[in-house]
């Protein structure tokens, strides 16, 4: 029964699905459902560009750095064991997944829905961050569903570990954009705080993956996700009306925010490369 295609489709997609419910539901003004929906898809959808842009980094970008990323791919899938170099394995953690995703994730929550009139507190910023995270995630999990080695429930369980992770990436990305939506910050704050919420989940993912320590990064994630929840939620309880001033983000704190998360991990990249 555990093992059938239908057992494993549902423990696949359904986790996601559970935990963009619960966090949608912790939210004392709840968000219109078609607009979660929406950012659930956008999610989704993060799988058409990002396969064109992994396409450029690993053909072109990565050879550009002096990068074998072919004998990296093979000894990934196990066909060639002398292809791995310290520079390519962060060069395809740091960039091709962190940076990319994260990217792409960051531009749909900043470009489409924080202008939602839906999106007017602080913790609204966390549940699209969320409901993004969650739909890459489970998209993900479908892709990884056609590996050789997917169609058992050990497989399927294993993969609830990026799931968590994805979930906290958004919900930082999230949160910390907030603070920079509502808060009233000064105009340095405010930029400073837009620059994080892309650079520290960039950062974040890139480690994660770097180590890809399964028994540490998911239990802090899944800790810092119920307390940035948590002090959001005392914070929400306390007010009468819903709506806040929001602050738009310039485009200058775009380009900010994305120029210091690439020459961070440019720099994550080159030590590897200098050290290895």
């Amino acid at each position: 029964m555990f093992n059938t295609p239908a057992f494993i489709y549902l423990a696949t997609v359904l986790p996601p699905i559970i935990l963009g419910l619960i966090i949608w539901k912790s939210d004392k003004f709840p968000e219109p459902g078609k607009f979660l929906v929406t950012a659930f898809l956008l999610g989704v959808s993060i799988f058409l560009p990002l396969d064109f842009l992994i396409l450029i980094a690993e053909n072109h970008i990565g050879p550009m750095l002096g990068l074998n990323m072919t004998d990296y791919n093979l000894y990934q899938r196990g066909e060639n064991d002398e292809g791995f170099t310290i520079g390519a394995h962060a060069f395809m953690h740091f960039f091709r997944a962190a940076f990319l995703e994260e990217g792409l994730k960051f531009a749909l929550l900043i470009f489409i829905c924080v202008k939602l009139e839906a999106l007017d507190e602080p913790i609204d910023a966390i549940v699209y961050g969320a409901s993004i995270g969650l739909g890459y995630a489970a998209m993900e999990n479908l892709f990884y569903l056609y590996a050789p080695d997917a169609w058992s429930l050990e497989t399927v369980t294993m993969r609830y570990y990026p799931l968590i992770m994805h979930l906290g990436f958004g919900v930082v990305m999230g949160w910390l954009l907030s603070q920079s939506l509502f808060d009233e910050p000064s105009r340095f704050k405010r930029r400073f705080l837009i620059v994080l919420s892309l650079s520290i989940p960039v950062i974040y993912h890139g480690v994660y993956n770097f180590y890809y320590t399964y028994a540490v990064f998911p239990i802090l994630t899944f800790i810092l996700i119920i307390s940035i929840i948590f002090w959001v939620r005392r914070e929400q309880l306390k007010k009468i009306t819903e709506t806040e001033h929001k602050y738009m983000p310039a485009a200058s704190d775009i380009v900010i925010s994305y120029s210091l998360s690439l020459t961070l991990v440019v720099i994550a990249v080159a030590s590897a490369i200098y050290y290895s």
